[in-house]
């Protein structure tokens, strides 16, 4: 057996252990709670994630529930440009791209209530993978990556089997790269090596590789001091650079 099938076969065993609250960890459970019960809250999380920590573009969605009283898409609709950046001055926390996150937001809640009926369930239910991946990269902000992440987390989150895995690639981040790096899978710490190397390993779906590596690299293989005795990859790492 290849060292790339051990891997990849290890990587495989391993998503099953990952749940959903660990995919979307939060700053308090109320708030992994809503994300993931709430379809709309969700997608405000997906399009926000950009270069912010996880716990705190899962929060986000809360927070703004428990500043406004509700998060009612289309009670959100009606706010202006002006008022959803005042609402995003108050937060507790608050995304990086903070000057992006008010038109990010209004375009988000435009296309929920004016294409999806105030359902945004919508966005993907009875859609390809390709299809959910093209609207999330119309709404202003939203690259590549983040949209397959919100690809991948519908699936793991609310139940959904798209058809068109193949298509499917992980999200690269710090963690999903520099797992794949000291595994020896990817030649260096970057998104499109790391994209590159998914593909190869497991041409099928990609983007199963997805949570396993950012599960590992949150746990276990962090950038100082990894913990690589008790990591579950520790027979199959080739410990590159740690």
């Amino acid at each position: 057996m290849s060292d790339n099938k051990k891997i990849r076969d290890a990587l495989i065993s391993i998503e099953d252990q990952v749940n959903t609250p660990e995919l979307l960890p939060a700053l308090v459970p109320e708030a992994s709670k809503l994300v993931s019960e709430n379809p709309f809250a969700f997608t405000i999380g997906v399009c926000l994630d950009r270069g912010t920590k996880a716990e705190i573009i899962w929060t986000i969605p809360y927070y703004i529930q428990q500043d406004l009283g509700h998060l009612n898409p289309q009670m959100i609709y009606k706010m202006s440009l002006e008022e959803l950046a005042d609402l995003f001055d108050r937060l507790p926390k608050r995304p990086r791209y903070i000057n992006d996150a008010p038109t990010t937001l209004k375009q988000l809640t435009k296309m929920v209530v004016e294409e999806l009926g105030g359902d945004a369930t919508k966005l993907w239910a009875g859609k390809r993978a390709l299809e959910v991946h093209r609207t999330f990269r119309s709404i202003h902000g939203v690259g590549p990556g983040i949209a397959s992440m919100g690809v991948l987390l519908i699936e793991s989150t609310f139940g959904i089997q798209f058809e068109d895995k193949s298509f499917m690639d992980i999200k690269p981040d710090v963690h999903t790269m520099r797992v794949l790096y000291r595994l020896g899978i990817s030649k260096d710490q970057t998104e499109t090596s790391a994209i590159v190397a998914t593909r190869i390993m497991n041409p099928e779906f990609p983007g199963a590789l997805d949570g396993p590596l950012w599960w590992i690299g949150r746990n276990w293989c962090s950038a100082s001091n990894p913990d690589c005795d008790i990591c579950p990859m520790n027979e199959v790492c080739s410990k590159v650079d740690v």
